[in-house]
């Protein structure tokens, strides 16, 4: 963080308790209630948290994803998708740290100017941990029924790698 923003950050938080202190606001109280509500909030979600956690476990350790990876290649082919991207683009949407892992696989294997290093780049960089954020917003919101968050979500993932593939 530079000094400068470092600096407007102290002031925002600075204005914003003078603030509340001017309209009579118990500022401490109020804090004390914030984080007590965010810290239940936080133990509601241990158990979708930690679900997916242990599936993401068991799916690299068990190999699976490789095998996922090798059974895509005729997609991949067709998207005109860099067989060494596949891991990657297959891991995004379950996890961040996961298919960060493979992009820097992608890069000690192709180097970062190649064109699989581009394609893994724009696909890291342009999506999400679709699975992970509706665990987590959609759990913690408690919204149970998905009747078209996910297939839209992973169709709007996999149109974007198309063009990726397509255009690149």
């Amino acid at each position: 963080m530079s000094a400068a923003s470092g600096t407007a950050l102290v002031g925002l938080v600075a204005f914003i308790v003078l603030r509340a202190v001017m309209t009579g606001v118990d500022v401490y109280g109020t804090f004390q209630r914030g984080a007590e509500k965010g810290m239940r909030g936080a133990v509601a979600l241990l158990p979708t948290l930690s679900a997916m956690m242990l599936m993401l476990a068991l799916l690299n350790a068990s190999g699976l994803a490789q095998l996922i990876g090798r059974l895509a290649a005729p997609i991949t082919d067709w998207l005109h998708l860099p067989q060494e991207a596949a891991p990657m683009l297959l891991l995004r949407p379950l996890t961040g740290s996961g298919s960060l892992a493979a992009l820097e696989a992608v890069f000690e294997n192709c180097g970062v100017d190649s064109r699989a290093g581009r394609i893994a780049s724009v696909l890291m960089g342009s999506s999400e941990t679709i699975f992970y954020t509706m665990a987590v917003y959609l759990g913690g919101a408690g919204v149970r029924k998905l009747p078209w968050v996910l297939p839209v979500s992973l169709a709007a993932y996999f149109f974007s790698a198309a063009l990726c593939g397509w255009l690149m």
